[in-house]
């Protein structure tokens, strides 16, 4: 992304900057500014939310800079919280930093990804005029993990000076300065001798797969791609960074578990039946601290479902669950330390890199063909499962269809690579609009669930839980509102979903891949 008017090259080890300097300084007049030195510490939440928009933070202790893409364009620098270990955007002070932030990394915090010192000062050059018509960086980027200096020349021009800024280009060529540089390779870098890589990691789940596949080796590759995310994920949940970090595990423990169930007959079933009780357990570890996660998360939409009135109360009420999110955190933690996980994943790692080739009915199938009657066979399930719903279906019966769509989605994205781009890209949009209000729908009815046991368990005769209590039954009464208008949401979302056009896509897509009789 690099600006038109601005050149960053690699200064070549036997030019010395003051060399350059008198050479520039026969053509134009020349200002030097003090030097500067920093050890700057640069940021992004563990999926790269704000490199993959384009976007560069890092802070010298509390003073914070954000630039936009690689061009070196300060966005904004403010003053912020020192990054110690992590921080997330509402510890910033009100201002545009927080602003800008905030968005872009939601519920994810700030992790140091590398610590870089940089040492360097600009030059202004001027006309005979003494306006500046370029300016010229020297810089030096140390890495606090490695030994390689990177010493760079950064050109900028300015406008309406162009036949300056070709004079200079010209200048630095014939001094030996003409290879190319990245202005971020000392991000790049740091993050390297950190063992990360920028846009290493993703919660979105992609898999390339071809249609030469067998369906043992397709499945092995994406059984592979869900353990590294599971292993990514576990230090994260351990140090209690960010919720997200859990929330990943689980979803890369239940794809694993939704795979072994999906796609049947390509490993044995004794090791299939084996692994899905493993991954069972593993997502039972998981689940309680997750639950209050959710909860928590949605502490600031519970207030402002209440009167200021009764906000008290509830901030009571969730101090009683932050301190159980913390015992079950730390429960969680031992569990997943323990010698019975590690021993899950180690077999499950060693299964999958194994030359292992025990007999199994369909390991052999070609994937493309197999892929499409996983697929077709959920979507019917969805298609009847979702006919039977009307506005008197029980929340369980809404929750057995959220299930159901959760396994035709992760069918869908275990095998889109086998399908055009565009037309899986427009089947996921409409599932997933019809996920969401199925999701919004069961989170609604589990957070009732919960308020209803815990408004049971006050005892009477308190002011404090009175005004709780109060408190939970108003809250109570306003998500059962929403949960009502969500019904009505639910049959426009599956009317589409089960538009004829969107049925005759399904069809083709995956009904007549499907391998003859």
């Amino acid at each position: 992304m690099h600006q038109p008017d601005t050149d960053t090259w690699f200064m070549p080890d036997s030019l010395q900057v003051s060399a350059l300097l008198s050479v520039l300084a026969a053509e134009f007049g020349v200002a030097a500014t003090p030097e500067y030195s920093a050890t700057v510490v640069y940021a992004d939440s563990f999926d790269w939310r704000l490199f993959r928009q384009g976007y560069i933070l890092h802070c010298h202790n509390q003073a914070w800079t954000l630039y936009h893409g690689d061009s070196g364009e300060i966005t904004v620098q403010q003053g912020g919280p020192e990054l110690n270990r992590s921080c997330f955007a509402r510890d910033f002070p009100p201002g545009v930093l927080r602003e800008v932030l905030a968005p872009l990394l939601a519920v994810r915090c700030l992790l140091p990804m590398a610590t870089v010192t940089l040492i360097g000062h600009q030059i202004r050059l001027l006309n005979r005029d003494e306006k500046t018509v370029a300016r010229v960086v020297f810089e030096e980027q140390r890495l606090a993990t490695a030994q390689p200096v990177f010493r760079m020349l950064r050109l900028f021009g300015i406008r309406g000076y162009d036949q300056a800024l070709h004079t200079v280009r010209r200048i630095l060529e014939e001094n030996g300065v003409t290879q190319p540089a990245s202005p971020l390779i000392g991000f790049v870098e740091g993050c390297k001798g950190e063992g990360r890589q920028p846009l290493d990691y993703s919660s979105k789940f992609t898999m390339e797969l071809h249609a030469g596949y067998t369906a043992r080796q397709a499945m092995v590759r994406i059984y592979r791609q869900l353990l590294t995310a599971i292993n990514q994920n576990i230090p994260g949940v351990i140090e209690d960074f960010d919720s997200e970090f859990l929330h990943d595990l689980r979803v890369a423990i239940r794809r694993t578990r939704s795979g072994l169930s999906l796609v049947k007959n390509v490993l044995p079933t004794p090791v299939v039946e084996s692994f899905k009780k493993d991954f069972g357990i593993l997502g039972s570890i998981t689940g309680p601290t997750r639950d209050l996660d959710v909860y928590l998360l949605e502490q600031d939409d519970y207030l402002a479902r209440l009167p200021t009135t009764l906000q008290p109360a509830l901030h009571a009420f969730f101090e009683g669950l932050a301190l159980r999110r913390q015992a079950a955190h730390k429960k969680m933690v031992r569990a997943l330390q323990s010698k019975k996980s590690k021993a899950i994943l180690s077999a499950w790692k060693h299964y999958l890199t194994s030359d292992d080739q025990e007999p199994a009915s369909a390991a052999e199938v070609d994937i493309g063909h197999l892929s499409g009657r996983i697929i077709f066979r959920r979507f019917k399930r969805v298609m009847k499962d979702g006919k039977a719903l009307d506005a008197a279906t029980p929340d369980a019966e809404v929750h057995r269809l959220r299930i159901q769509c959760k396994k035709l989605r992760y069918a869908i994205e275990f095998f889109s690579s086998l399908y055009p781009v565009e037309e899986i890209a427009l089947l996921v949009r409409q599932l997933k609009k019809l996920q969401d209000i199925l999701g919004a729908f069961n989170d609604l009815s589990v957070q009732q669930e919960m308020l209803h046991r815990s408004l049971e368990g006050l005892r009477a005769g308190s002011h404090r839980n009175l005004e709780q209590a109060a408190a939970l039954g108003g809250l109570m009464q306003s998500l059962f509102q929403q949960q009502q208008e969500l019904r009505g949401h639910f049959a426009e979302a599956f009317a589409m979903f089960s538009d004829p056009q969107n049925e005759a896509l399904f069809n083709r897509l995956f009904r007549n891949r499907q391998e003859p009789s």
